[in-house]
């Protein structure tokens, strides 16, 4: 079970570079920096392996990500309307 929910605003611990599976990006390039910044969107699976799908909004991305490759920042109550530094 991952930690992580929609909605959470999280970070980018490292370089994230492209493994094959980003569309109209070179294979090996970087597509994120350490320190993005973008908000968990949906949980998925991809080939067995659990992925969190968040919205960088600076980069206008949605990318996938594994649990080990980002911290969350904030989380959402959605019964108050209100951001909670995590």
């Amino acid at each position: 079970m991952t930690r992580f929910k929609p909605c959470q605003k999280v970070k980018v611990l490292n370089d994230i570079r492209n493994d094959g599976t980003c569309s109209g990006c070179r294979r090996g390039s970087i597509i994120l920096k350490a320190g993005s910044e973008g908000f968990v969107r949906e949980l998925g699976e991809f080939l067995n392996s659990q992925v969190i799908y968040v919205h960088f909004l600076e980069e206008d991305k949605i990318v996938g990500l594994r649990e080990d490759e980002l911290e969350i920042l904030e989380d959402f109550d959605e019964d108050t309307g209100r951001w909670i530094p995590v």
